[in-house]
């Protein structure tokens, strides 16, 4: 089995040789980047429908402008002119979600200056008002967003870089949150993902620890609070974390990218919120943001990062069984610091943008995915 790739003109491809018991080919491909302008400094890339239409939108957390941009889709995986809307001092990753009921999708922001998060309501036209500015515990470096208590309404969390830990901040459905309780991880989180990890249906917490070179597992107990955690070794200085299915039993597994060791480890759920380390995959340098997608239609989760180092996003296809091919770099604009993933031109194949704190853009992969008979 062989991963290769090959530049064309006007697009790139990353190819998949046919597993032994298969004759089919799948094919990883995107059309060469385009790039979009952002704000100052942009750190982090969201997707999600922040107008009235049915068309994926982009949320980007301008670093250096104090603000977010927001691009409007027009439908074929192009987007408009960013439009700004402040956002609190030095916002650094942006969430999207409906945090107050009302069928439209609002933004958090975690703001390293200020150390809180803020909320954003969305009015419906790809604008945002009515801000917030939410005690997340102190030094909110990152915030997540999922139902972590099963009301239906939508958590937020934080992750505490100095304080190690992280801080679950409950909604009340009205575009309100109580008070943040906190929770100890390992030394400097990073990132969080939510996932129900042993299939009890109550969401647990995966945390990226840089520091401790480790992820914290935080299961949770139902009503939104979470129990003691549990840590387990990756590469060295893990920064952004996710959880989906890498292999082929029904648990849930995780990924972590590891800046400084320039790779993506994968644990494998076994049951019981318990996972099993793999060995790691390589990427490019330095792989801040990290995306678990299908990117070529096989069937299996593949990994996606984007590389500040080498301004790239490195992209490994799935073998199966939570093993992956060599990656393969894409470039992308200068120092890449988020990656989302997502339909963005809704022809049914998951793309990828890429947020570039080094040239003020935004890079769009557009899926061109393809089988074919071999």
């Amino acid at each position: 089995m062989s991963l290769l790739a090959a530049s064309y003109p006007d697009s790139t491809w990353v190819r998949e040789g046919a597993r032994a018991s298969k004759p089919l080919r799948r094919e990883a491909r995107f059309k060469m980047g385009a790039e979009y302008p952002a704000g100052n400094y942009p750190c982090s890339v969201a997707i999600g429908l922040l107008d009235n239409d049915p068309i994926p939108d982009l949320a980007v957390a301008d670093y250096g402008s104090n603000s977010v941009s927001v691009l409007l889709g027009n439908g074929d995986g192009t987007f408009r002119d960013p439009s700004s809307t402040p956002a609190g001092f030095l916002p650094y990753v942006v969430a999207v979600g409906d945090w107050n009921q009302d069928g439209r999708a609002d933004l958090a922001v975690a703001t390293e200056g200020s150390g809180s998060v803020t909320t954003l309501l969305g009015e419906g036209d790809g604008t945002f008002g009515s801000r917030r500015d939410l005690d997340a515990g102190g030094g909110a470096y990152s915030v997540s967003a999922g139902d972590l208590d099963r009301d239906g309404f939508v958590d937020l969390v934080a992750a505490n870089l100095n304080l190690n830990q992280v801080t679950v901040l409950l909604s009340r459905g009205d575009g309100s949150f109580r008070p943040g309780v906190s929770y100890p991880t390992a030394h400097a989180p990073r990132s969080a993902a939510i996932a129900d990890l042993d299939l009890d249906g109550t969401p647990d917490l995966v945390v990226a620890c840089f520091n401790s070179n480790a992820i914290s597992v935080l299961l949770g107990q139902g009503d939104g609070t979470f129990g003691r955690k549990r840590d387990y070794p990756s590469g060295a200085s893990p920064y952004s974390v996710q959880v989906g299915l890498l292999d082929e039993d029904s648990w849930p597994d995780v990924a972590v990218s590891n800046l400084s060791s320039s790779s993506v480890t994968v644990f494998l759920g076994t049951g019981r919120g318990l996972l099993d380390r793999k060995r790691d995959t390589h990427t490019g340098k330095q792989p801040y943001g990290l995306a678990l997608a299908d990117l070529n239609g096989d069937g299996w989760a593949d990994l996606a990062t984007s590389d500040l180092g080498t301004s790239t996003v490195s992209i490994a296809l799935s073998k199966g069984k939570g093993d992956f091919q060599g990656s393969v770099q894409l470039p992308t604009g200068k120092n890449p610091q988020s990656i989302a993933v997502g339909d963005l031109n809704r022809d049914g194949l998951p793309d990828l943008v890429t947020a570039n704190t080094g040239s003020n853009t935004v890079t769009v992969f557009l899926n061109r995915a393809s089988s074919s008979l071999q």
